[in-house]
């Protein structure tokens, strides 16, 4: 009811001012001839305000259909957002497609405004940026870096000292996860590097994302499962924690989170499962819920796990119109939470009804218009895609829109409907160098510009970023798929550190992901893989405190959904297949260099707790969190070790 009285509001608003500029019209046309000039421009200028009141009362007015979250307050100001947003978003991305005609030119521009921007700071005079002239000097002059050269840098502005890397002080610290690489790391993210994010890349993919999905006149909100970060502070106050997460709420930030269901206050509950149970209570309340994001579809798949879980508990909450009283959350919390929800025992019964008939394409049923999940899930999260699309999510298109990293912005896809999702590398945020497969294991490599890289070629990315790094390796992986005019078109594939070597072989993340969903194909029939890790036997040594095997051998770990293990003829396929796939594996396995593969399965739900050992004990949040594909620290695999079934 209350939004026909507001549709009917917007209705008079649009009429009164079609009355006004009506009346201005008149008195602009029937004006005395010695009427002054000012009074005249006056006029027209009233009567094209009261125009553009009625155009924008009448649009506000189709938008259809309303998010069931909201209210007239709220609502206006999406519908701001969204012209916002349009106009923004169209700019940026008419930008980002004009540069790719013109790929050397964009990249000298971005390189020469962040070498001036730094030119003065102790790095820049160092490294001569004031003498830098073109992107052939600066790689002329600079050598490619790693994390470890900057790690003195890092310290120093830790502990407060300015004009190092920085003309001042950061924004914040900025930590990765360390979950792929070992070991956490410290990178200066300044207050240009959050703005370029929000109008350079957020704002065009919301634009595509409304254009693609025919969104623009719908004021719907998403849902976006994000977690509270640890925040910690530097010995000179600066605060350490994830790029993505705000440093404080308030209650503006309310206002301007309009287009996502769950109210910013959840950021202040520091449990994952009980924030998790929030964005659900929201998310299911709206039954216009146009999208579901994260960071990694892995998050998204252990949300829809607790979901299954929680349902009852969340259908009652919906009906009787409260927070769970069992929750652990604060209190100042849970009485906000409270003002946000209201009792829906028309919605509540819905839910019930679909929840009874079972999870198999629950999320289509929930929510009949959802247009897309937005999330990363390529690579190692291509287990969890699988999972979702088999179970939950089945005929939901998944869009994996962003390719960032803590260190820079570094590409986005444009094209959601895409069956291979890819990345347009994104030329006024960042300046890139590719090195060659053949030249990724040299300390200085020769790199090539983004123009010169050949389609269907594997590329370690060198990345230059306003955070500041200089021609630093990231570590990834990439693949070109195409160009759109000069710039290329990159797929991710792995990271450099995820390799299994223990007879300098290289077996790579992508090889033992291709072995073992052979395996599920074709011999392990009927079994629907969760998660996998791997380590190398060297690992199992050291924590052990015993000395190495003569011959060294992989041990690999899954988990299969119902909770079973593999008979060991079945264990012993995936050991086959591998050196099917890997012609290096097969050569020393037949040498008997390398013993075979011992494989474990683990009980159900290991992984997903897994997750949370992991957060408990490091600086990772749970919208970093990746579980690493090869295992590297002690406690990670006795944790795997404890959890196995019937070993």
């Amino acid at each position: 009811m209350k939004y026909k009285l507001r549709f009917s509001s917007s209705l008079a608003v649009c009429a009164v001012a079609v009355a006004v500029a009506f009346y201005f019209l008149i008195q602009f046309l029937y004006a005395e001839t010695d009427c002054h000039f000012g009074t005249q421009l006056l006029t027209v200028v009233l009567g094209l305000i009261a125009i553009l009141v009625a155009v924008s009362a009448f649009d506000y007015n189709q938008q259809w259909p309303i998010s069931a979250l909201h209210t007239s307050t709220n609502a206006f100001t999406h519908y701001v957002q969204l012209k916002i947003i349009r106009v923004v978003g169209w700019w940026k991305l008419r930008k980002l497609l004009q540069a790719t005609h013109h790929v050397s030119q964009a990249q000298e521009f971005f390189l020469m405004k962040t070498l001036k921007k730094y030119a003065m700071t102790e790095y820049g005079i160092k490294h001569k940026f004031s003498e830098i002239k073109s992107r052939e000097d600066f790689v002329r002059m600079h050598p490619i870096t790693s994390y470890s050269d900057y790690e003195e840098y890092m310290d120093r502005i830790a502990k407060g000292e300015t004009n190092v890397l920085l003309p001042g002080l950061p924004e914040r610290m900025g930590v990765s996860s360390g979950t792929t690489t070992g070991a956490s790391k410290m990178i200066p993210i300044c207050h240009e590097f959050l703005f370029q994010f929000l109008t350079e890349v957020l704002f065009p993919l919301m634009y595509v994302g409304a254009k693609e999905f025919e969104l623009h006149s719908k004021l719907v909100r998403g849902l976006f499962l994000t977690y509270a970060p640890k925040w910690r502070y530097t010995e000179a106050g600066i605060p350490m924690g994830p790029v993505s997460a705000p440093l404080k709420l308030t209650k503006a930030m309310d206002q301007f989170n309009v287009a996502f269901t769950s109210p910013s206050v959840c950021l202040d509950i520091t449990s994952e499962q009980e924030c998790t149970y929030i964005h659900w209570l929201f998310a299911l309340k709206d039954p216009y819920l146009c999208s579901i994001g994260a960071n990694f579809a892995s998050i998204v798949y252990y949300a829809f796990v607790h979901l299954e879980e929680n349902w009852p508990s969340l259908v009652d909450d919906i009906r009787l119109g409260r927070v769970n009283p069992d929750l652990d959350i604060p209190i100042g919390v849970r009485n906000t939470l409270n003002k946000h929800i209201c009792s829906d025992p028309k919605r509540a019964k819905q839910l019930k009804t679909e929840f009874q008939q079972g999870f198999n394409g629950i999320c289509r049923r929930l929510w009949p218009s959802l247009s897309y999940i937005n999330t990363t899930i390529t690579s190692s999260f291509t287990v969890y895609t699988n999972l979702l699309k088999s179970r939950y999510c089945a005929d939901i298109l998944f869009w994996d829109d962003l390719y960032g990293a803590t260190e820079s912005l570094l590409g986005v896809n444009i094209w959601p409907r895409d069956e291979n999702q890819c990345y347009l590398i994104h030329l006024n945020t960042t300046f890139f160098e590719f090195i060659p497969t053949a030249e990724m294991d040299e300390p200085q490599p020769t790199a090539i510009f983004p123009e010169q890289v050949t389609i269907g070629e594997e590329y370690e990315i060198i990345i230059t970023s306003i955070n500041p790094l200089y021609r630093y390796r990231l570590g990834d992986i990439v693949r070109v798929v195409r160009f759109v005019n000069q710039c290329p078109v990159v797929e991710f594939v792995r990271r450099k550190g995820q390799l299994l070597s223990v007879k300098a072989e290289k077996t790579s993340e992508v090889s033992m992901w291709n072995a073992i969903n052979q395996c599920i194909k074709q011999h392990w029939t009927g079994k629907r893989l969760v998660d996998y890790t791997c380590c190398e036997n060297a690992l199992l040594a050291q924590l052990k405190g015993g000395e190495k095997a003569i011959i060294p051998y992989y041990i690999v770990f899954l988990e299969f959904d119902d909770g079973s293990t593999l008979l060991p003829d079945e264990k012993q396929k995936l050991d086959e297949v591998l050196q099917s796939l890997t012609f290096p594996y097969e050569s020393f396995r037949l040498k008997q260099r390398i013993a075979p593969m011992v494989v474990h399965t683990v009980r159900s739900r290991t992984f997903r707790d897994m997750r949370r050992f992991i957060v408990a004990n490091s600086m990772a949040s749970a919208n970093q969190l990746k579980i690493p594909r090869v295992v590297s620290k002690p406690d990670h695999l006795q944790y795997l070790l404890d959890h196995m079934i019937g070993e």
